[in-house]
């Protein structure tokens, strides 16, 4: 119900495929990033559009209701065996490396591996382009960001990792249209489900 879902889902997976495949992380796992990734906020189909597109900061209330969506998108995905592969990053991604992030306040490994690296990214599309609240930070800003969080937001190790393929990676993806990110994407998804996606164009 946003205008930028497409192409933000689109980017946080390909961002998410090339950290995985630069961590060597098995196809399995990869195949599980890939749904992760493509489902993590599918729960915010239940939050209501005056929360989900308000222009400006959530209120304490609203954010309350807003952490639903990770409730919400489990009961979705727990009904479908297919769709159950995404579970570590929809239930995880909001967790936080110092265990400060809900809704289970998990800390460092505690918190699945997948869902660490899925928050590394999800953060950067968020930081790196617009959104109803916010412009869009250059590429510099986005990393000073990032790394001021390393060991509390994000677990440094993943973080050190993805700060050395953030400037290309940004430069091929973060600006890409539609068109070119589908085809991208598609490319990715026959190397790991070998066959194009039932689910792009």
């Amino acid at each position: 119900r946003d205008s930028d879902t497409n192409v933000h889902n689109y980017r946080v997976t390909l961002y998410t495929i090339r950290l995985a495949e630069t961590l060597h992380l098995e196809s399995a796992q990869i195949r599980s990033l890939i749904a992760g990734a493509f489902l993590h906020d599918v729960g915010k189909i239940g939050i209501s559009d005056t929360i989900l597109l308000k222009q400006g900061p959530l209120s304490d209330e609203e954010f309350k209701l807003m952490r639903n969506h990770v409730l919400l998108g489990m009961d979705i995905i727990q009904k479908s065996n297919w769709l159950r592969q995404a579970g570590d990053v929809v239930e995880f991604h909001h967790e936080k490396f110092d265990g400060s992030g809900y809704l289970r306040g998990l800390k460092g490994e505690q918190i699945p591996l997948l869902a660490r690296i899925f928050a590394v990214v999800d953060v950067f599309d968020a930081l790196s382009s617009r959104r109803p609240y916010k412009e869009a930070f250059d590429l510099a800003e986005v990393m000073r960001i990032m790394r001021s969080k390393s060991g509390t937001h994000f677990d440094p190790h993943l973080l050190n990792i993805f700060n050395g393929i953030a400037e290309p990676l940004y430069a091929e993806i973060g600006h890409a249209g539609e068109e070119r990110l589908t085809d991208l994407l598609n490319g990715l998804i026959r190397r790991y489900f070998s066959g194009p996606s039932p689910y792009l164009p």
